[in-house]
């Protein structure tokens, strides 16, 4: 199968783990969540972050499940708190 190269930019504490942006190789056809595994195999340490975050594209949520749509940038946003 193809592979695409998907460019992330990373928000908030995940920048501690990957930087401001980075980008991963996924097999095409495949969904979001294939991206969060590839990250998770690069940095292991941010898995438990990387469990709960939630990825833009388009300025929407999409859901993990979804098929990788043709975009090759899409926005990584973990969980926050505060008031």
């Amino acid at each position: 199968m193809d592979k695409r190269t998907i460019k992330i930019i990373c928000f908030a504490g995940l920048r501690k783990y990957f930087g401001s942006e980075i980008t991963v190789l996924v097999e095409s056809g495949g969904s979001y969540s294939r991206v969060i595994d590839e990250l998770k195999a690069i940095n292991t340490e941010a898995a438990e972050v990387l469990s709960s975050c939630r990825i833009a594209v388009n300025e929407e949520f999409i859901s993990l499940d979804e098929p990788l749509k043709t975009e090759n940038t899409i926005f990584l946003i973990p969980p926050s708190s505060g008031g």
